[in-house]
């Protein structure tokens, strides 16, 4: 499967962030060329974080969530 997911989270919305100020900057200047490349990275980070957290949901078969202890009913 892909490598996608041993990716940390930070990295991407740091990534997702300078999309956004590039953005901002390209507005605050006039710029059509630097908002598109803004609104781009922002994209592009948004499409990688779907892809790492798709393949981290289809690495683990196992449920993340706490699974109750059956022989103690109100735990």
């Amino acid at each position: 499967m892909l490598a996608a997911s041993d990716i940390p989270a930070a990295p991407v919305l740091g990534l997702m962030a300078i999309g956004v100020l590039i953005a901002i900057v390209g507005h605050v200047v006039r710029s059509r060329a630097t908002v598109a490349t803004g609104l781009a990275i922002l994209f592009l980070a948004t499409a990688g974080m779907v892809i790492g957290g798709f393949a981290a949901f289809n690495q683990d078969s196992g449920d993340p969530r706490k699974q109750p202890d059956r022989l103690c009913p109100t735990c």
